[in-house]
């Protein structure tokens, strides 16, 4: 697949709004330092659900980030066992699907966002695909959005030249990191992220749901997770 059918790829992506597509070598994905940390008993164990099997000999993946502002928290809340923003990457990573093989005859599947499930590490993806960089609050960063993005990828079969890593975008060097005293579990207290703390304050948000501004369909109050957000909120990188 030549660079112009890429960028093809990439610009119908980039129609859908608050959509932004790159491009990664799913070999340089496999070998990112998410996957690199976890022991072959660990990925058996992460992967005992897995639902989907990879297209063979996949070469390439289409990471794409969303912009997730402020002022539209239910993207994030969670309900009927996903999310609204969730359900809109999907919708938007079918559509992308058919239309390489409707476009090129090129081959491709949407992946689940679990990794568990089949999906890939997304923060890693996404940092080679030169969407962002990984900040010391333990987010994706984008250089416009900061740290208010979902991802979801894309396998694909044919290999498709890669974007590039950002270059010279390092927002952490001279922050004051709020958002290490904005986390209510003091997750990046130690100066790092320590996930089981993070985890305490997930499971919380878990059981304490909230209402939602509506009725289900028997009249009850429609409870939904609303996840928290306080360290990507303290960050002063991005617009909402």
């Amino acid at each position: 697949m030549s660079d112009q059918n890429a960028k093809e790829l990439i610009a119908e992506a980039e129609k859908w709004e608050g959509i932004q597509g790159r491009i990664a070598d799913i070999a340089d994905v496999l070998n990112s330092p998410s996957y690199q940390t976890v022991s072959t008993e660990s990925w058996r164990d992460e992967h005992a659900e897995q639902t989907i099997q990879w297209l063979h000999n996949a070469r390439s993946l289409l990471i794409l980030a969303m912009h997730h502002p402020k002022e539209k928290p239910e993207l994030d809340w969670f309900d009927r066992g996903n999310t609204s923003g969730n359900r809109w990457l999907t919708k938007i990573s079918k559509a992308l699907v058919e239309w390489l093989d409707d476009t090129h005859g090129i081959k491709a599947q949407a992946l689940p966002y679990q990794v568990e499930k089949g999906g890939v590490y997304l923060k890693d993806a996404a940092c080679l695909a030169g969407l962002g960089v990984i900040g010391k609050n333990n987010l994706l960063i984008h250089p416009e959005w900061g740290p208010h993005v979902r991802l979801r990828s894309v396998l694909i079969q044919d290999y498709l030249p890669p974007s590039r890593p950002l270059e010279n975008f390092n927002p952490c060097s001279r922050c004051a990191m709020p958002c290490r005293k904005a986390c209510p579990e003091n997750a990046l207290a130690q100066g790092r992220f320590h996930r089981p703390s993070c985890m305490l304050q997930l499971e919380s948000d878990r059981t304490n749901k909230i209402e939602r501004n509506k009725d289900d369909a028997e009249g009850s109050p429609h409870l939904v997770t609303a996840w928290c957000r306080r360290c990507e909120f303290a960050c002063p990188v991005g617009t909402y």
